[in-house]
């Protein structure tokens, strides 16, 4: 099994591989050298998420090796099984609202650029994933994603997306010739 250290100040990489299926919990915590750095870009954009919220976050999910996905019922093409994504709520009761207030002040956040993802989600599941029914998912943005698919604000219910908004990243400043 693989050492526990800092991600970032707040996320270690025992919390970023961490899963509800101690069976897979060991073969999860086994990543490459680049696996580690994709989770330290998602430790950093947790890292924002934080800041945003003034709170501390529950992570529930982050790595998910091929096996513990198919448990879990995540998707084939999902940023989880490339160490690009983690589901989390604000620290504390996961309920409806705390869940989806957390995830509407970070997709505010992003239209006033000071946050960009590749996607962001409520996601609520009756039967509950990782021992939860309500959760945030973020995932990295370009270059993971392709351009066109970033920034992208949706809700899930029981598997089932909508599309609520594209966020377009914030215009690069240009200089203008002097």
């Amino acid at each position: 099994m693989e050492r526990d250290f800092q991600l970032s100040p707040h996320f270690s990489l025992y919390q970023l591989t961490v899963t509800s299926h101690q069976d897979l919990l060991s073969e999860n915590r086994h990543v490459t050298q680049e696996e580690q750095q994709k989770l330290a870009q998602v430790a950093d954009l947790l890292e924002t998420c934080r800041i945003i919220l003034g709170c501390d976050l529950d992570i529930h999910s982050g790595r998910r090796y091929l096996e513990l996905n198919k448990r879990v019922g995540g998707s084939e093409r999902s940023q989880h099984l490339k160490c690009e994504a983690a589901d989390w709520s604000p620290a504390g009761p996961d309920t409806e609202e705390t869940v989806t207030d957390a995830w509407q002040k970070i997709a505010t956040a992003a239209r006033a650029g000071k946050i960009e993802f590749g996607q962001l989600i409520v996601e609520s599941d009756g039967r509950g994933r990782e021992g939860r029914v309500w959760w945030v998912h973020v995932s990295l943005g370009a270059p993971f994603r392709v351009p066109e698919r970033c920034g992208e604000v949706l809700s899930a219910k029981d598997g089932k997306f909508v599309m609520i908004a594209q966020i377009p990243p914030p215009k690069e400043k240009t200089h203008e010739a002097a």
